[in-house]
């Protein structure tokens, strides 16, 4: 596992991710490119829109958080 230093203050990151609770399922959260748009059967519209998993990196000294979506 790499190891990565805080840019606030050079503490060290350990590696994470961000949940997004539904009401039967935990999942990995996503960044979704473009606007947000309601749904009429709730929630947003995905469909045809580039998603990306999130990386988050957690510093053990200052607790800052740095969010990656890598393709």
């Amino acid at each position: 596992m790499k190891s990565y230093k805080c840019s606030k203050c050079q503490g060290t990151m350990t590696e994470g991710f961000l949940a997004d609770t539904t009401s039967s399922a935990i999942n990995a959260g996503q960044w979704i490119e473009g606007f947000e748009e309601k749904s009429i059967w709730g929630g947003v519209k995905l469909r045809g829109k580039n998603r990306y998993n999130v990386q988050s990196w957690r510093c053990q000294r200052c607790g800052f958080l740095e969010n990656y979506a890598n393709a």
